[in-house]
Parts: structure tokens; C-alpha cells; sequence
């Protein structure tokens, strides 16, 4: 069997290097300077050969400052030159090359002088960048008929989504995903990736985003956002389009799917239909994964974790249903309204084994845990977006939003506590959980200009409230001093209905006045009222020969007032962009039991921040932000009540708690280099925390671990990211790197004794690929990633895991309609803290037939994890104890399926 994986790893990456050496070419160059009517040289214009058989893209290249190009190792034939910029009418030239140098000498455009409404005539050039944009024709990535925007964003350089679904463009989180810049389902990432077809899409454009208030005022502020915006194919707008899938397999496995859309200069209109049980969400991931722990504090949600810590894959089975619909109309330019409901539901059941090393100074000891898990939900997600900025003066924009969740989960955990090896105690609780909750929140911003030149104003309200009732009934059964004459048993029965309530309002005012030579003055003020209100009802019965009752019952409030006033100077030109501020803001709180004597308290912060950009040039972007924050600490850290539902894991509050006082500084810088195709980003961020709130854990000799929170020293964050791919022309190839860096130090008190927490990560990838993917798309790579966790006060235990991950891939066309698709990926895990080392390898494989020319029918026939190892692990490193989880996830199938696409036919005229 190993000598088959093997066999498949060098097939798919000699593949790759033949086909990437079939693709090299000779070395003399087609030359030449583009300039205007006036003999002015000009910069990035797009000079492109294309095929003469069908006008597809050959090569590419852009003209420097002087105006110059030079396309090298072009191969011998008959192409079209095509010389296109935004503004101007294009130039073709039909070419014959003979292998020697062709300089054209000065080829001269016309600046177009009509223009037509909703249609822009430019060069299909792999890559494009103008001011804060950088576009990516999607002809230059091979699609499949029956590829979604997520499989099409993963071919993109630059661009990561990760485990969690969130995307990731040149070191940056993207924020917001349109569709021809108009919300799609509110703009979630997980919504649109998931369910919209790539072969609908032009162009992916990855925009720094200006606030909306800058783009009114041409003022920067220092506010911005990095978004994806989606371009539909012209043959795609007015003129309905979608996929129709279903598929069955063994093992009764089975998926539906449903994509309708129909785009309009004025409307959008889109609907979407799934339902499966081989694990394929449709939904916002983060949020399923939220609930998908039984018992309340095992858990440890609260736990500080870094981002590679945080990644927690999909495992057990996964049931999911899912419709939603979405219409956005344009009442007039600038002026539109955007509405979608979205429905889902999951079920997701299976089995784990968590095993847990805790130290707490000299009491250390061991756990085991095994966990049947069902957990359902169903969500509810309305969405309103109203959009007017048809007045140049001002603007109006107005977004709502409605969610409702019903969650069910049960649990069945069986733990066992070791001393030096020895089963001392034992935990068996299950556990039934049912939450209701409601969410809903509004916003209103308005932007004015004023008279005078870069005056303005801006006015915002915002105002959001979350209703949850939980009601847990649980059962625990706690055996100590197992296999002992003294051992004891005790049974806890406990239901506990809970009630949260939180209203949040915040409303923000910014006034700007010019100062003359590009620099502004504003003055900016918000105001937030935050309201937590918790009604809790819990009865705990003991059962040991007579029944003990405990019933706790309380209402708790907990009110908190911001206020910030703020004093800024800004700074525009085209390259240049700076913003500087002092804010003075206050905080005050009020918290406790209701008809108890509330504690109060007032502090004062004087807060600077700063943020520089710099743009040299196209394709150049450089920015630096310093802020000063103030993290206030959370209800659930400064409650004066205690939360004793799991009897393993007790939390309480410490009200004499103060802020934490927060400096970060972010370095970035994104290079793209038209003639190379060099692109290199690379991010730093650090913070550096005082009066840093820390856990203060202690265990006692039952095994009961108390959580509370304390001031205490400082904590220290560094975040450094760095990534680069650039194609070799001569090759037929790109390559890629990405590196991954994070430090987090912090302390944590344990046992009454101070333990400084280090956790190092490391991650680096690459790949390499070919450019050319019209026939064939090929990659492999690989991926390595290590944490280190240290403790000042166990040495012996300090941790080391990694994880090991090679890949390759293999998509090709057999033919006109024959597709065939591999992946192999193998994984390495190794973990000091628990001696387990475990290989897994992961082979899928599909292979599909369309019907027409259109590819408008295809059949498909899937295998999935042929080597059937259904296995996932997730680990992580806490403030006194290691885990690792191994879970049972979906294992070998195979499926069935068919796709038909809906008005696939080509538009006439």
C-alpha cells in the first residue's frame, strides 16, 4: 500500500516538472514604447499576446515609466499584440515572430473619447494594479465547470483561506466579499465562497478599502479595510445563470445543490439550496465550531490561544441543510437597497479521546477523557443593507440585521484522572444543553460636506441587543480514590437555567476642517452604553445516602459608560497619507448583584495613535500604525458571583480588577513587480500589554480547578508574517513561500505561585506550480509547522509538537471533455508531552465527463480519503495544562454525482 502512495507522490510531481519544462521557451524579445497622442510615454499599459486560433493569453508584460516593453521567449508563431489601458481606445496588431527581436518602436493611443455605460474594453492581463487594487484575471487559473469561489481563491497568489474560513489576502483578513461591489448574504465570506460558481467570475480584485467617509471627503482618516470584490463575466450579467448538483454514494452518502442567480444593471437576485451528510458546510464555520463542546468549562473557551492554536478542524459526521436568498436593487447610481435570508442547519455527531497533562507545582497529574458528542442547530440570518450616495455632498448608510439560533447539544464524557500513573479519580457526566438566542443590531452613519473645500461632518449610531435562555441538565458522577477501602462516590443532578441579556449603543461624531496644503484638523467624539444582565436559577442535588439540595439564584447587572474625545491631524497627497491623534477617554462601570451594594469604578486613559501610508508607485504600498488601547476586563472576569456548574472546573470573578493598558505597533509593505511578476508582502505586529490581566488557576487535591483572573505584570505579543512567489517564464513556472511567526509571553499564577507562559510558533510552506493552466494545473509543496510552550515554574514539562504536511495536486484535461483531478496529501504529527507520532495519509481523486460543448451536463465520480483514515487531531498548550484531541471524522466514500448548469448557453450578437 506505501508503495503505491509513493508511486502516486512522484507521478503527480513528475508531472509537474515535465510539463513545467514543455512550457519553456526560446530567449529574443518582442519590444517596443507606448505613447500618447501627445508623445507622452505611458506607464502600466497592458501589452499582451494572444492566440490567433482563439484570442486566448499567451504572455503578457506593462509598460515602465518611460513607456517601454519587452515580452522574452516568445515562441515562433502568429499571435495578436494587444495594447489596452483604462481611458484609451485598444490597439491590436496582428504579428508574425520569427524567433529574432521585433521592436515596434512607437506605437501611439488614442484616448477614447466615448464612453459606454457598464462596459470597460480592456486586455485579459493576468495582473492589474491601480491605486488601491489588485486585480486577477481569473482566464489565467484553470476552472472546472463545477468549481465554487473557494477553490477559485486557493489558486490566487497571495491569497489563504484558512481552516476556520477565513480568508486571508497578502497577510491581511479580508473583511467583506462583493459581488460587482454590492453585498452578497451581508458579505459573508463562508456564504459566497461556498455557493457561488467560479466560472461566472472575470476579474478577483483585492481592494484596500477606504472608510466610507473618505471616499466622500478625500480625507484619509486611517481607518481602512482590506475586501474582495468578485467581477461577473459580461456573458453572465443580464442573463440568468447557476448549477443544478446532486450525487449518491456508499454508505448512504449523499449531496444536493441548488445555485440560482440573475444580475442586472439594477438588480441582483440570487437564490441557494444544499443539503448533505458528508461534511460540507454552507454556513459561517467559526460559529458551528462555537458550539460543538458538551460541557460547560472543560472546554476552556476562555483559554489564551494563538491563531495556530486556535485552528480546530470539522470532525465527526456532519448532517447540513441549507436555503437562502438574496435581492439587491439600484434605485438610481449611488442609491440601492440589499435584503437576504439565510437558513441552516447542521447536526454533527461522532466520538473523541482527549488526554490532558496539568501541573500544579508539585500536584501533577493526568486525564483522560472520552466523549459522545450530538449537537444541532438552527439559524435563522436576515440581512438589510441601504446605500445612498448619490448626492456628492452626502451620504446615507443604513444596515440591519436579525439572527435566531436554536442549539441542542448533548454529551457523554467519561474522564479519568491519573496520579503517577495511578486511577485515582474518576467523572462520568452527561450533559444536555438547549439555547435559544436572538441577536439583532442596527446602524445608521451619515457623512455631510460642507461649503468649504474638505470640510465635514459625520454623525453614526449604532445600536445591537443579544437575548440568550440556556437551560443545562446535567449529571455527574464522581468516583475518588478508585479501587481504595476509602473510595466514595457522589452523584450530582443539576439544572440550571440561565438568562443573558446584553444592550450595547454607540454613537460617534467627526467634524473636519482644513487647514490648507493638504493638512486637516478633526475632532472626533463616541459614546457607548454597554448593559449585562444575567438571571441565573440553579438547583444542585447530591446523592449520597440522603439527598443534600443547593439552590443559588441571583440577578446580576453590569453597566458600562465610555466616553472618548479625540483631537486629530491628517495628512493627503497621492502618495503620502498620515493621521495622528490624542484621545481622552473614560470608562466607568458599574457591576453586581441586583439589590446588593454595586461596585463602581471610574478610570481615565489618554490614548495616541498614529498611522502612516506610502505609495511610491504602482504596485508599491508601505504603512505604519501605532494605537494605544484600553481592554476593559469582561463581566465574566470581574463577576462577583461564582460559576460552579462543572464541579471539575469553577470560575470566579475578581471585581477589583482594572484595565489593561495596550500598545501596538503594525509594520506592512505589499510589492508587486509587473516586469518579474515578483510579489512580496510582509506584516509585523506587536503589543505589548501593562497591568495585564492573567489567570489565576488553583488545584486542589481533588482534581477541582478554580479559574479566577488578577492584574500582574506585563504581557507581550509578535505577530511577523512574510510571504513572495514570482513565476520563472522560462520554466513555465511560479513559486511560492510563506512564513508564519508568532510569540506570546504572559503570566499566569498557578498554586499561588507566579508562572511565566512563553509559546513560540513557527510555519513555513511552499509550493511551486505551473503558469500556463489552460490544459493542466499542477502543485505540490510543503508545509511545516512547530510550537513551543515553556513554563518558568515546570521546566520539565515544557512542550514541543509539530506538524509535518506534503502535498500534491494534479488537474488535467483528458480531452475536450474528460476532466481527472488527484490529491495526495500526507501528514506528520509528533508531540514530546504525550510520545505520540502519527503519519497520515489523506488520496483523493475524481474524475468527470461533460456532455456538450458548454460543459453544461457533467457527470462526476468521486473518491474520497481512499485510504480510509478517518482520524483528526487538534492540540493545544493552556496556562497549566497540554491536550490533544483525536477525533473520529468521515473516513472513505464514494459518490455519484451530476451537475447540470442552468442558461449555460452562449448569448448571441
Amino acid at each position: 500500500m506505501m508503495h503505491c502512495l509513493w508511486k502516486t507522490v512522484f507521478v503527480n510531481v513528475f508531472s509537474f516538472f515535465f510539463f513545467s519544462l514543455i512550457q519553456a521557451q526560446s530567449s529574443d524579445a518582442i519590444s517596443g514604447k507606448v505613447i500618447s497622442e501627445g508623445s507622452e510615454p505611458l506607464e502600466a499599459v497592458a501589452v499582451v499576446l494572444l492566440s490567433v486560433k482563439d484570442s486566448t493569453y499567451v504572455d503578457y508584460t506593462v509598460t515602465d515609466v518611460h513607456g517601454d516593453f519587452k515580452i522574452t521567449d516568445a515562441q515562433k508563431g502568429d499571435y495578436i499584440l494587444n495594447i489596452s489601458s483604462l481611458g484609451y481606445i485598444s490597439l491590436y496588431k496582428n504579428i508574425s515572430y520569427t524567433g529574432e527581436t521585433l521592436d515596434f518602436g512607437n506605437l501611439t493611443l488614442v484616448e477614447d473619447t466615448y464612453e459606454l455605460e457598464g462596459v470597460t474594453l480592456t486586455a485579459v492581463v493576468p495582473v492589474q494594479i491601480k491605486q488601491d487594487t489588485i486585480a486577477f484575471s481569473t482566464n489565467s487559473f484553470k476552472v472546472d465547470p463545477d468549481d465554487n469561489l473557494e477553490e477559485l481563491l486557493n489558486k490566487i497568489p497571495g491569497l489563504e483561506i484558512d481552516s476556520d474560513g477565513k480568508v486571508n489576502a497578502q497577510g491581511n483578513e479580508v473583511t467583506k466579499i462583493m459581488i460587482d461591489g454590492k453585498e452578497f448574504f451581508g458579505g459573508d465570506p463562508s456564504i459566497v465562497l461556498k455557493n457561488l460558481s467560479a466560472d461566472a467570475i472575470a476579474n478577483v480584485e483585492i481592494i484596500d478599502k477606504k472608510s466610507d467617509e473618505s471616499e466622500l471627503t478625500g480625507v484619509a482618516d486611517g481607518n481602512k479595510e482590506v475586501v474582495i470584490n468578485f467581477t461577473l463575466k459580461e456573458s453572465k450579467k443580464n442573463n440568468g445563470f447557476g448549477k443544478v448538483s446532486a450525487g449518491a454514494g456508499l454508505d448512504n452518502r449523499y449531496f444536493g445543490n441548488l445555485n440560482y442567480n440573475k444580475f442586472t444593471s439594477k438588480t441582483q437576485f440570487s437564490i441557494i439550496g444544499k443539503t448533505n451528510n458528508i461534511n460540507i458546510t454552507g454556513s459561517n464555520i467559526q460559529d458551528f465550531l462555537k458550539n460543538a463542546d458538551g460541557v460547560d468549562g472543560d472546554g476552556d473557551d476562555e483559554e489564551e490561544q494563538n491563531t495556530a492554536q486556535k485552528t480546530k478542524s470539522l470532525s465527526g459526521f456532519l448532517n447540513t441543510g441549507v436555503a437562502g436568498v438574496n435581492v439587491g436593487h439600484e434605485f438610481k447610481e449611488k442609491k440601492s437597497l440589499n435584503g437576504d435570508y439565510f437558513y441552516n442547519h447542521s447536526k454533527n455527531d461522532g466520538t473523541s479521546v482527549s488526554k490532558r497533562i496539568t501541573f500544579s507545582n508539585a500536584n501533577n497529574f493526568d486525564y483522560v477523557a472520552e466523549n459522545e458528542y450530538i449537537n444541532t442547530k438552527d439559524n435563522h440570518n436576515v440581512n438589510l443593507d441601504y446605500k445612498n450616495k448619490s448626492n456628492p455632498n452626502n451620504s446615507l448608510i443604513v444596515k440591519g440585521q436579525l439572527i435566531s439560533d436554536d442549539i441542542k447539544s448533548y454529551s457523554n464524557r467519561m474522564g479519568r484522572y491519573f496520579k503517577e500513573e495511578e486511577l485515582s479519580t474518576k467523572n462520568d457526566n452527561l450533559s444536555n444543553v438547549d439555547r435559544d438566542r436572538k441577536r439583532a443590531n442596527l446602524g445608521i452613519n451619515f457623512y455631510q460636506k460642507l461649503r468649504k473645500k474638505g470640510r465635514s461632518l459625520a454623525t453614526g449610531l449604532k445600536t445591537s441587543f443579544n437575548s440568550s435562555a440556556m437551560k443545562n441538565d446535567q449529571n455527574t458522577l464522581i468516583t475518588r480514590r478508585v479501587n481504595t477501602p476509602k473510595e466514595s462516590i457522589k452523584e450530582l443532578n443539576t439544572i440550571r437555567d440561565q438568562k443573558l441579556n446584553t444592550s450595547i449603543v454607540n454613537f460617534n461624531f467627526k467634524y473636519t476642517e482644513p487647514l490648507g496644503g493638504n493638512h486637516y484638523m478633526k475632532i472626533e467624539s463616541y459614546m457607548s452604553n454597554k448593559v449585562d444582565r444575567e438571571n441565573v436559577y440553579q438547583n444542585k442535588t447530591t446523592i449520597s445516602g440522603n439527598n443534600k439540595e443547593e439552590i443559588l439564584e441571583y440577578d446580576y447587572d453590569h453597566n458600562e459608560n465610555n466616553y472618548q474625545t479625540r483631537l486629530a491631524h491628517s495628512y493627503t497627497t497621492r502618495k503620502i497619507n498620515t493621521y495622528t491623534a490624542m484621545e481622552l477617554q473614560d470608562v466607568i462601570r458599574s457591576f453586581g448583584v441586583v439589590n446588593e451594594t454595586a461596585a463602581v469604578t471610574d478610570r481615565l486613559f489618554v490614548n495616541p495613535m498614529a498611522t502612516v501610508q506610502y505609495i511610491p508607485k504602482r504596485g508599491q504600498k508601505y504603512r505604519f500604525n501605532y494605537k494605544k488601547n484600553i481592554r476593559r476586563p469582561r463581566p465574566i472576569e470581574s463577576s462577583t458571583v461564582v460559576n460552579d456548574l462543572n464541579p471539575f472546573s469553577i470560575r470566579k470573578g475578581n471585581p477589583d480588577l482594572v484595565a489593561e493598558k495596550m500598545d501596538a505597533l503594525t509594520l506592512s509593505a505589499i510589492i508587486h513587480d509587473f516586469k518579474s511578476s515578483f510579489s512580496f508582502n510582509t506584516r509585523l505586529q506587536y503589543q505589548y500589554s501593562k497591568d495585564a490581566i492573567i489567570k489565576s488557576v488553583d488545584v486542589d487535591d481533588d482534581y477541582i480547578r478554580t479559574l479566577s483572573y488578577e492584574n500582574n505584570g506585563v504581557k507581550r505579543r509578535l505577530n511577523a508574517t512574510l510571504g513572495f512567489s514570482q513565476r520563472i517564464k522560462s520554466l513555465g513556472i511560479r513559486y511560492s513561500f510563506r512564513n508564519r511567526n508568532f510569540f506570546n509571553a504572559n503570566n499566569a499564577i498557578i498554586n499561588f505561585q507566579l508562572n511565566e507562559v512563553t509559546s513560540k510558533d513557527f510555519l513555513f510552506s511552499g509550493t511551486l506550480e505551473n503558469n500556463n493552466k489552460s490544459l493542466v494545473d499542477i502543485k505540490a509543496g510543503a508545509t511545516y509547522s512547530v510550537n513551543n510552550t515553556s513554563f518558568s515554574i515546570e521546566r520539565d514539562l515544557d512542550r514541543k509538537y509539530t506538524k509535518q504536511q506534503y502535498f500534491s495536486m494534479l488537474d488535467c484535461d483528458l480531452g475536450k471533455k474528460v476532466n481527472f483531478n488527484t490529491q495526495f496529501d500526507y501528514f506528520i504529527y509528533t508531540d514530546n508531552a504525550f510520545a505520540s507520532n502519527e503519519n497520515i495519509p489523506l488520496w483523493n481523486a475524481t474524475v468527470s465527463y461533460a456532455f456538450s460543448k458548454q460543459k453544461s451536463h457533467v457527470l462526476k465520480l468521486l473518491f474520497i480519503d481512499l485510504l480510509d483514515k478517518n482520524i483528526d487531531i487538534y492540540r493545544r498548550s493552556t496556562t497549566n495544562y497540554f491536550e490533544e484531541t483525536t477525533s473520529e471524522s468521515l473516513g472513505r466514500y464514494f459518490i455519484v454525482s451530476y451537475m447540470h448548469k442552468l442558461n449555460s448557453r452562449p448569448r448571441k450578437g
